[in-house]
């Protein structure tokens, strides 16, 4: 399977237009088409579901998105890896680990400046790695990483004097409003396009055992925890025990809590049934605290470079 052409069908996913993705790989949609069709010849299944909305409106199959959401993460992590690599052949590189979220917004940023960084200071090198059934604080005092992010819900004041008492440094990356998203017909939400805390509470959200987002969730009761309220959270376990899997699973009244970063996403946005509501009560905004052991000189000084352009 050649790797210029999964990378093709990555951004086709992301675009669902043969022509938007075609311009951008530079390349003729006559070719984009050709690949495409290769590929899910040598997968073995329909990628593309052409018949849906018809040859001008595809959309992925089911088997088409878990493989966009799959070759993600190895094409992230395939990258990652070359770079190393060619590191490792570098006695005076210094390696920071840094954990990586799955799609949100402050992730998206600290791409953006770690390239910059890495542009500057050709000496450190940046890797970034997927943290699993661990919390990210833990990891990152146990030595697994060297840079994590500590999601927090509502202020933050208090945890970072927390996290200084245990020799951790942090940034705040990044606050946004959380979202919900709900199935057609949903009961608790009707035709609303925000909720507050106290309507949210009311909701059950969903949770999965050990899923990519349930560190939100996690993040969100702790919060109304602290504030003396009990949320209403529901067990998940869906088939496919990935993203993917609980975005294709059939909630019914519940909730699925995500990031903002999350409306543009083709997973959902394939969904006909699904919409999106924010969440509108800076009580439960979700905060992206970067945090690194503060006496790591590496990390810190990749965090000291975020502290200065974050804001550019």
């Amino acid at each position: 399977m050649r790797s210029e052409v999964v990378d093709e069908f990555l951004v086709f996913a992301r675009h669902l237009n043969f022509s938007k993705a075609a311009a951008e790989l530079h390349i003729t949609q006559p070719s984009l088409s050709k690949h495409m069709k290769e590929l899910e010849r040598e997968v073995g299944v329909e990628l593309i579901d052409r018949k849906t909305y018809g040859k001008n409106r595809p959309v992925l199959s089911r088997a088409g998105r878990y493989f966009f959401e799959e070759m993600s993460y190895l094409s992230t992590g395939l990258q990652s890896t070359l770079d190393r690599c060619r590191s490792l052949g570098r006695a005076d590189v210094l390696d920071v680990r840094i954990q990586e979220l799955w799609q949100n917004n402050a992730m998206i940023l600290l791409y953006k400046l770690a390239g910059a960084f890495q542009s500057e200071h050709p000496e450190r090198a940046l890797r970034y790695v997927r943290l699993t059934d661990r919390q990210p604080i833990d990891a990152l005092l146990e030595n697994e990483f060297d840079m994590v992010f500590d999601v927090w819900c509502g202020p933050y004041g208090e945890r970072v004097k927390q996290l200084a008492d245990l020799g951790v440094k942090t940034l705040p990356l990044m606050t946004e409003p959380l979202c919900i998203w709900v199935q057609d017909g949903n009961r608790y939400v009707g035709d609303r396009e925000t909720v507050g805390l106290e309507e949210l509470l009311d909701i059950p959200v969903i949770m999965t055992r050990g899923g990519s987002l349930d560190y939100m969730v996690a993040s969100y009761a702790d919060c109304c925890e602290r504030a003396g309220l009990v949320p209403r959270l529901r067990r998940l376990q869906p088939a496919d025990n990935s993203p993917t899997g609980m975005f294709m699973a059939d909630f019914h009244d519940g909730a699925l809590m995500t990031t903002p970063a999350m409306v543009h996403d083709p997973r959902l946005r394939s969904r006909t049934d699904l919409r999106y509501v924010q969440v509108n009560d800076e009580r439960v905004d979700a905060t992206f605290l970067l945090a690194v052991r503060a006496s790591d000189k590496g990390a810190c000084a990749f965090l000291d470079y975020v502290r200065a352009h974050k804001d550019e």
